[in-house]
């Protein structure tokens, strides 16, 4: 969340009673897995709520196949090329240029830019090009959820998935099993087997799962340098500790 947070902010956080929507600023536990992991706080955008769909397209986010407006605080990483002279310390103060750096030595750079640091760059002489960097539609990511080929997603193209609702039945196959084991298994602490073509929980062969409490996806808006719901995938309502009301005083 680097830029639309920084350290030193303090921030007014509301714990209880909470109706949570699209767009949210959200304080939670991160889904860790590894027991032998300490607990972690943190703050990501709330992009779902129970019962959406979500889907990503060439970095466009997509709700129930509705595209949403990023906010001004979305960062994207860009590659720029120079016209053969270096960036200097005045140039990368003057336009923000502090999460990134050099990455030949042919004055290529590699930055992390919102739309309005984007637009400025692109007009200054110095700047060569400025290209958005993006991973191809079908190139499967294992470091993205849901860890499986059967589901080629990355950063950039990821979904559709669906995001379950307390007290809903899901329907269950071989396939989307992928998807809800988590749930299933870590979240409602269940025993989970897949056998050929039969999934069994709690030893009992089952084509349904009735689902205990909410889930979420969230994103951080440093979007290409994130670890949000594309890598560990639903946020569980009881991991959600509260949300940010306000932003009391911003370094």
């Amino acid at each position: 969340m680097s830029g639309t947070f920084n350290v030193g902010d303090v921030m007014l956080i509301k714990k209880a009673f909470i109706d949570f929507k699209t767009n949210d600023l959200v304080y939670f536990q991160y889904p860790v897995h590894d027991s032998n992991v300490s607990k972690t706080m943190c703050f990501q955008r709330l992009i779902g709520i129970p019962g959406d769909t979500i889907e990503i397209k060439e970095k466009g986010v997509y709700i129930n196949n509705f595209l949403i407006i990023d906010s001004s605080t979305i960062k994207h990483n860009y590659y720029l090329k120079t016209n053969g002279k270096a960036l200097d310390s005045a140039f990368k103060i003057r336009y923000g240029l502090n999460e990134g750096g050099e990455v030949s030595d042919e004055n290529d750079y590699n930055y992390s830019l919102t739309k309005k640091q984007y637009n400025g760059l692109k007009t200054v002489p110095l700047i060569k090009t400025i290209e958005l960097k993006t991973e191809p539609k079908g190139v499967f990511d294992e470091a993205i959820f849901p860890y499986s080929n059967q589901y080629k997603w990355n950063r950039d193209y990821f979904g559709k998935l669906y995001l379950p609702k307390k007290n809903e039945t899901l329907l269950l196959d071989t396939a989307n099993i992928k998807l809800y084991s988590f749930i299933i298994k870590v979240y409602e602490k269940n025993k989970l087997e897949i056998k050929h073509d039969s999934i069994f929980i709690n030893g009992i062969l089952q084509d349904k799962y009735l689902v205990r409490q909410n889930y979420y996806f969230t994103l951080g808006d440093n979007r290409d340098n994130s670890n949000d719901s594309r890598v560990y995938g639903f946020l569980p309502e009881s991991y959600i500790k509260g949300k940010v009301i306000k932003v009391l005083r911003q370094n």
